[in-house]
């Protein structure tokens, strides 16, 4: 099996998203960037670093209430769904297996194939409320 090559860049954009479990967009991880490393990162690269950690499934993404894409640190396998604060970004995750077991007999039933989906839940956490 081949190494993975993790860059200079890669590595500092790793770092500050093990800084805490939130998802991030890739504006505010390139603002906290700028005040926490020295190396210089432009937001196009963080960007193409993101895209980068989630196809190798480093990080996992989220998409957030008005449809941009979130990234965190991967934490886990297999499929799951959140329940995210749409003021500072924590993620609780869930299962719901009412979802998971009626998933591939609709899909069935309708001849759909290779079936994904998605549920997503937004609120403000109990930290932010107050």
């Amino acid at each position: 099996m081949a190494r993975l090559r993790v860059t200079v860049r890669q590595r500092v954009v790793l770092d500050a998203l093990r800084r805490d479990d939130r998802f991030h967009s890739a504006q505010q991880l390139h603002a906290d960037l700028r005040l926490i490393s020295t190396i210089g990162i432009g937001l196009t690269s963080v960007y193409r670093i993101l895209h980068r950690l989630a196809d190798l499934q480093l990080v996992e993404t989220q998409q957030a209430e008005d449809g941009e894409l979130l990234y965190r640190i991967r934490d886990g396998v297999g499929h799951h769904h959140y329940l995210m604060c749409r003021i500072c970004g924590r993620a609780e995750q869930f299962t719901l297996d009412e979802v998971e077991q009626h998933a591939e007999p609709i899909a069935r039933q309708h001849r759909y194939r290779d079936v994904s989906h998605r549920l997503d839940l937004y609120g403000i956490c109990p930290r932010c409320a107050t």
